[in-house]
Parts: C-alpha cells; structure tokens; sequence
C-alpha cells in the first residue's frame, strides 16, 4: 500500500508520561490508539504485525493436533458457578446482568468454556487424547494497567486445552507442548525467552511454567541459578537464598514480561463440572486436562521491547508489518517516480509485503517515518542514486547498507527477504 493512504499519525516527540520504550513508540509510530485505561485499538501495522503472530501460533498449535474453536466472550454465571471461581475471583473478573437480569461475566479465561464444550462429545475412552484452541479477545478488569500492551484490560489471547485419560499421558503432551511455545517465541523474534516454574495461582493445577522475556522493564521477579538449570518465579521460590535443586548459593535475580505459561490442570474442572469418559472396562473416570496462554498483544510488544533503538521498532522479518518500505526521495522528479512506481508492481507482482512512500516531504521525514513503522528492508530511489543506475538497499537494524543495480532490485530484495526469514 501506498504510506500517503495509512491511516494514523506518526510524531517524532516521545510523550512525556509513557516511561516504557515500546509503548512509547507503538504510539508515535501510529500503531494504537488508547481509547480508555488499558484498552487500545489497533491501527493497520500493529494488526498486521498480530496476524503474523497468530498464523505462526496457528501452524504450531495445529503440528501438535489442536483443532481451532471459538468460545464465546459473554458467558452466564451458572457456566463458572460449576467450578466455584465466580465466587472466588475478585472484581478483575468483570459481572454484570443481561436484560433479563440473568447474572453474566465477560470471559478472561475459557476453561470452563471448552469444558462445557466438550464434556458430552468425550465419554468414551477412544475420544482422547486431543487439544482445542482459540485465538480470541478477553477482558480482565486490571487494576493496574500498564506499559500499553504489557498489562491490559482487553486483550487477545490464544488459549489451548488438551485433555488426557492419564496423568503421564498429560506430561508427554506437556512436554510437546512447552517445545512448541519454545518455537513459537523463536519465530517471532524472542529466541531467549525462559521457561520458568511458576505458580499456579486461580488456575490451580499441580504443575506450571511461565515464559520470560528477561528484561529490565519486567513485572515479574525470576530466580536463575548459575549453578543448574533452575529457573523459576520468585513467588515459587520465596525468600530463600539458595537454589532449590541443587542448594547453590548462586542464585541471579532478573526482571521479566511473562509472554506465555502452560498449566497442568489435573481434574480440576472435569471433576467440578462432572465430565466423565468410560474406559474399555465401562468404568467412569475423570479425564485430567492441560492449559496453554499466549497474549497476542503483549507478544507483540515484547518484540518491540527487546527489538528497537532510539529511532523505532526493529520487527523482525517473520511479524513485521512490510517485508519492504520503498522510498521514492524527490518523487517529482520523473524519472525517479517512474522507476519507483515500476519497482512497487514488481514487488507486489512477487507476493513481497511492501508500503512505498512517494509523499512530497523531505527526505527526514521520510526516514523518520520509515524507522517508526520499523520494516526490515528499506528500498530508496533518489535522483542520486538513479544517476549512478542503482538503488540504495540497506536493513533496519543498520547492519546492511549497499547499493544495487537498478535491474537486480527485485531479485536481490527476494533473496534478502528468503535469509531474513531464517
């Protein structure tokens, strides 16, 4: 698309109250607009950037067998009276009545949901195992929002829930499970995220890991040992001084954003909620289920948090909002707005994602603009450079900076894209 036709202001001025370096910049760079505390809406780059997320998460989810399902977002009270947490979840949870005075809830978890969903289907033995999931908006009516899309009200959340006739059964799924997310954070760009035992807290469950990008700007509080491969929350581990595997006085503390956790749930919901199967035997039991988080939003910006520099975003190649951002510098000048015109069809004639930029302003203005939307690859056409018969390519990160035959434009750009992609 053409950048004079994207909706949403880009600025250079940090403002003053946003203390958090994605935030700050998703909201010069035009990709949010916040509506009221801890609640946003997305302009066209941010959702791009999301539905990258989302195929990415989607592929991954589907390698391990899940199905894609979509629960609803209002649901009655009766629904989580079952497993007694519309009783014992506080005001996070938002309640409210319909017309009919009937007591509701706005969703911010679905266990209960995907039971409901699935607790007729599921009563022989031969169902199991298999894995639900969707990708879908949520709302927790935090207290504290903050730092934009790290700790929101509404929210998008892929959510996942596998169900076993077997405790081991659970574990070996698990296991896939949690090199899945190891996966999936890779593609998107956070290759160091953490797995970190976690608490299991409102979800319950005998089992839970949390996974940290490791950061300064972190809410949470994660335990590394120097000594092992412990790493767990602070809230698992307590005060104590020493590693609790290995009892090594090495311990580091570090700050992180939590971008994704698994439970293992146990029976917990199928036991409240009377889910039963029959085994070979006709004997009734109690299936044991897993959970699997990732906020969409939150990923999204964790990337921006661990991905940028003074100017802007740094997306990488896989969930970034354009493969290429073309420059048309002095787009006056004819012969430079021909070739650029004619290089964007060929572009878009590859299937490559690209913005062209062929505004009346200042070359300043346009880089500007271009290191706000942060895509990897940028393509300048200038009087300059059309004289010397090439165009100017270089990488957002600043790490490739070259010229290139006006004719090896594309072919070049396709084969910079293939090795980006990794």
């Amino acid at each position: 698309m053409k950048l004079e036709n994207l909706v949403g202001n880009r600025f250079k001025e940090r403002p003053a109250e946003l203390s958090i370096d994605s935030h700050a910049l998703m909201i010069r760079g035009g990709y949010m607009q916040n509506i009221a505390s801890g609640i946003f809406s997305s302009y066209a780059p941010l959702k791009r950037i999301t539905r990258k997320i989302e195929e990415i998460i989607r592929e991954e989810m589907d390698a391990l067998g899940g199905q894609e399902v979509a629960f609803p977002v209002v649901m009655p009270a009766s629904l989580w009276q079952e497993t007694g947490r519309y009783e014992s979840i506080g005001p996070e949870l938002l309640r409210f009545n319909d017309r009919n005075t009937a007591p509701m809830l706005l969703g911010m978890t679905h266990e209960e949901a995907a039971v409901q969903l699935v607790r007729e289907y599921s009563n022989s033995y031969t169902k199991y195992p298999f894995m639900i999931y969707q990708i879908q908006t949520k709302f927790r009516d935090e207290a504290r929002p903050r730092g934009g899309l790290i700790r929101t009200r509404e929210f998008t959340m892929k959510d996942a829930y596998s169900f076993h006739t077997s405790q081991e059964d659970l574990e070996v799924f698990y296991r896939l499970g949690l090199r899945a997310y190891e996966r999936i954070f890779a593609r998107v760009g956070l290759p160091d995220v953490v797995a970190v035992e976690s608490d299991s807290g409102m979800m319950g469950g005998k089992l839970s890991h949390e996974f940290m990008l490791l950061t300064p700007v972190g809410e949470d509080t994660v335990v590394i040992c120097g000594n092992c491969d412990y790493r767990a929350n602070q809230e698992v581990v307590g005060t104590r001084g020493n590693c609790p595997k290995c009892d090594h006085s090495s311990v580091t503390i570090s700050r992180g954003i939590e971008v994704g956790n698994i439970f293992q749930l146990g029976d917990k919901y199928t036991k409240a909620m009377n889910m039963q199967y029959a085994d070979a035997e006709g004997n009734l039991h109690y299936p044991v289920m897993g959970c699997y988080g990732i906020g969409i939003g939150r990923l999204a910006a964790s990337v921006c948090e661990a991905h940028h520099d003074e100017h802007g975003p740094i997306w990488p190649m896989a969930i970034a909002p354009w493969h290429v951002h073309l420059c048309c510098v002095r787009a006056k000048d004819q012969e430079v707005k021909a070739y650029a015109d004619s290089l964007y069809y060929q572009l878009q004639k590859q299937s490559i994602d690209v913005i062209y930029d062929d505004r009346a302003v200042s070359p300043g203005v346009m880089f500007s603009d271009a290191d706000l939307l942060g895509v990897p690859i940028r393509v300048i056409a200038s009087p300059r450079n059309i004289k010397e018969g090439c165009c100017e390519i270089m990488t957002r990160d600043r790490s490739l900076v070259c010229k290139v035959r006006l004719d090896e434009v594309v072919q070049y750009v396709s084969a910079l894209i293939c090795s980006m992609m990794g």
